[in-house]
């Protein structure tokens, strides 16, 4: 009977400080998430995007920081003007990608989303000279994702994107994205984030591009 009631305060005891890491957790990224909400600048963002690698260097089975991190610096490549300094943003973004691969989680459908992200940016710094290579990964990414979760909004949002901005003469415009405008509007009127701090961004931007459906 002692030796069960040891196993059992043992077991009770493991529950408990995982419990603990786990609130740890969730709190840092929430707090973290709350002022990736609030910046508005490469400073703010900079510093978010170091507190999530220092989230992801004591969490290292937590795929989520590195996601973060990476979908930060996709976001301060936007903010830039010169192709060279979307690039270096987006080569940031990139080693991210690198270490999800690490963590093996790359077969995440909200992984493919940002790689996709990322291929997309690559594409709008030079659309002539790039296509080729980043449309082709671009697709590929795309494809992954809705194969590996076919309700992800962010995978239609993101197709509806590329198609937007692209030129009419090369298929693109607002005519031939409105049908996988409206795709993502469902997907996103369905969605449900598994948690406080599970990747639920994409629907304000598709609702302002499919305005020009009507």
């Amino acid at each position: 009977m002692k030796n069960l009631f040891i196993i059992f305060a043992a077991v009770l005891t493991i529950f408990t400080s995982k419990a603990t890491d786990n609130e740890r957790f969730n709190k840092a990224m929430g707090e973290t998430l709350v002022q990736f909400g609030q910046a508005k600048d490469i400073t703010t963002y900079q510093e978010v995007a170091n507190k999530f690698e220092r989230i992801a260097s004591s969490e290292s089975a937590e795929w989520l920081p590195n996601y973060y991190a990476g979908l930060t610096y996709t976001v301060m490549a936007i903010q830039q003007k010169s192709g060279s300094e979307i690039d270096k943003y987006l080569d940031k973004a990139d080693s991210f990608i690198e270490k999800l691969a690490q963590q093996k989680v790359s077969n995440l459908d909200e992984v493919e989303v940002l790689k996709a992200q990322i291929a997309m940016m690559r594409i709008s710094v030079d659309g002539q000279a790039r296509y080729m290579k980043f449309g082709s990964a671009f697709e590929a990414a795309i494809a992954k994702a809705k194969s590996i979760n076919p309700e992800n909004p962010r995978a239609y949002a993101l197709k509806a994107q590329m198609i937007f901005y692209t030129p009419e003469q090369f298929g693109g415009g607002a005519k031939n994205a409105c049908p996988e405008i409206q795709k993502a509007l469902g997907k996103f009127a369905n969605f449900k984030a598994t948690s406080p701090i599970y990747p639920n961004w994409g629907q304000e931007q598709i609702k302002e591009m499919a305005k020009a459906c009507n």
